[in-house]
């Protein structure tokens, strides 16, 4: 599996709201029947009229009607992009708060998806720096309780064994192997039989991670190379 940074981007102008998938700096146009949606009081606008606050707040909760369907079925962070006083009014509600990565203000409707990708993405990498820097010292300080395991294997073995907080994972990192049902080890592909192999156990192990409730931290190439590119922080273990 390759991991990439991964997000929404909903583009809120006075005359309708854009979703996007974004991939890194790249972003892919949602267009079907919940988007692009032209607010209904649109004909204010194109008529020069400022719409007042009701109008604009319920133009918001119709868009995050909408927006909650691809929500609920791939919960990603999400870039708003827009009018000030659309950013304003979708900010404020409270289920949406905690996955806001940032605003961007002003007209971007015409903006091509290409260009808008540009435009978001130093949004998204200075966000992904801080979290990282957090998480590095929280990984930092787990080691020093000895509540770190690292390594594909021992990090697999946990993950089926002990509660589990957050693993952290090298954005690139791939491996090919098998997991033995009933003792739940690992073993790794120049020990299996082809057919028996799964091409990413390192994907297993994420979602086994998200499934008990815990979390999920990418970061660059090269950051774990002390852990063997992977590591998980595990919860009450004794020292």
């Amino acid at each position: 599996m390759q991991m990439s940074i991964h997000y929404y981007v909903l583009v809120l102008s006075d005359r309708n709201a854009r979703l996007y998938e974004g991939f890194r700096d790249k972003l892919i146009d949602i267009q079907n029947a919940k988007f692009p949606y032209a607010f209904p009081s649109q004909a204010e606008s194109a008529a020069g009229m400022v719409r007042t606050e009701p109008q604009v707040q319920e133009d918001m909760l119709k868009t995050d009607k909408r927006f909650e369907h691809y929500f609920n079925q791939d919960p990603l962070q999400l870039v708003l992009v827009g009018e000030e006083q659309n950013l304003t009014a979708f900010a404020a509600f409270k289920n949406r708060q905690k996955i806001i990565m940032g605003t961007i203000e002003g007209d971007y409707d015409a903006t091509s998806p290409h260009d808008l990708g540009k435009i978001v993405w130093p949004l998204i990498k200075e966000t992904i720096a801080g979290k990282n820097r957090n998480a590095l010292r929280e990984l930092a300080a787990a080691s020093k309780a000895n509540q770190v395991v690292s390594g594909i294997e021992a990090v697999e073995y946990a993950v089926t064994t002990e509660p589990c907080a957050t693993l952290f994972v090298e954005e690139n990192y791939q491996v090919k192997g098998d997991i033995i049902s009933g003792s739940h080890s690992l073993v790794l592909a120049e020990h299996v039989k082809l057919w028996d192999i799964i091409d990413d156990v390192v994907d297993l192990v994420i979602e086994k991670v998200l499934k008990m409730g815990g979390s999920v931290i990418f970061l660059n190439n090269g950051t774990l190379a002390k852990l063997d590119r992977i590591a998980l922080i595990v919860q009450n273990r004794e020292n």
